[in-house]
C-alpha cells in the first residue's frame, strides 16, 4: 500500500500540471443577484470534438490538446503524453489518468481526486475554463466575428465565447491569452468505444494500473 501511495503522489505532482493549464477559480459570487453569470453563457459540451492550445505565461511553452465529449464519457489528450478518459457512474466520476510516459494508468473517482488535492472536474475538462457558475460576468463591446466577449468579474478572465455551442472560443488572463481553441465539430466515432479501447490497449502493453480508490480504502489491507 505504501507503494501505490508513493505512485499517487507521483501522479498528484503530474496532474498539477494541468491545474497550470487552467485558470485558477475565482471567489463564489453573490447567489442573490440577478447580474448574468458564467454558468449562463457556458455549459459543458455535449457529443462534440474540440482541440486547441493552452499557453504558459513562459513564451513559446504551450500545450495542445484534443478532448471528445458525450453525454457519459470524455477523452482528454494533451500532447505531452497524458490522456483522461472521464466515464460517468451514477452520481460521481470515475477517471483514468493516462500517462503514455511512464506507462501508468491511476484510476480514481471525483472525490477521491478531490482528496489528493486535485480540484478539476468534469465541468472545468470539457468546458475549457476552471470558475465558478455563479462567477459574475460582463459582455464586452468588442467586436468578434465568431464569438462574443465577456469578462470575469474580479478574476482578470475575458472569454469570447461560441454562441452555437455555449464554449469558449478564446481565453485571456490579465491580458495574456491563455487558451484558444482552433477546431468544434460534431463527434463522429462511439466513444464508449475508444474510450474501453485505450484501457484494453494499456492493459496490453502491460501498463501499471494504480486503483487510488481501493488504495485509500482504511479497510484495504
Amino acid at each position: 500500500m505504501q507503494k501505490n501511495m508513493m505512485k499517487i503522489n507521483c501522479f498528484v505532482v503530474l496532474l498539477a500540471a494541468i491545474c497550470l493549464s487552467l485558470i485558477s477559480q475565482a471567489a463564489m459570487a453573490d447567489a442573490a443577484s440577478a447580474q448574468l453569470r458564467l454558468k449562463d453563457i457556458v455549459t459543458a459540451p455535449v457529443d462534440l470534438s474540440i482541440s486547441g492550445t493552452y499557453y504558459s505565461v513562459e513564451p513559446g511553452n504551450q500545450k495542445m490538446f484534443s478532448v471528445d465529449v458525450s453525454q457519459d464519457r470524455f477523452i482528454k489528450t494533451y500532447d505531452d503524453g497524458l490522456t483522461i478518459v472521464g466515464v460517468k457512474v451514477m452520481d460521481s466520476v470515475i477517471y483514468y489518468i493516462i500517462d503514455n510516459n511512464k506507462k501508468a494508468v491511476l484510476k480514481v473517482s471525483q472525490p477521491n481526486l478531490y482528496k489528493t488535492g486535485q480540484f478539476f472536474n468534469w465541468y472545468s475538462i470539457t468546458s475549457l475554463i476552471n470558475l465558478p457558475g455563479d462567477s459574475h460576468v460582463t459582455a464586452l463591446d468588442e467586436a468578434r466575428v465568431d464569438c462574443t466577449m465577456y469578462a470575469i468579474a474580479d478574476a482578470g478572465v475575458k472569454l469570447c465565447v461560441d454562441a452555437s455551442h455555449h464554449i469558449p472560443l478564446v481565453m485571456e488572463h490579465n491580458g495574456t491569452m491563455v487558451a484558444r481553441v482552433s477546431s468544434v465539430k460534431s463527434l463522429s466515432f462511439d466513444l464508449k468505444a475508444k474510450a474501453d479501447s485505450l484501457i484494453l490497449v494499456c492493459k496490453q502493453q502491460d501498463y501499471t494500473f494504480i486503483d487510488v480508490d481501493s488504495d485509500m480504502d482504511p479497510n484495504a489491507d
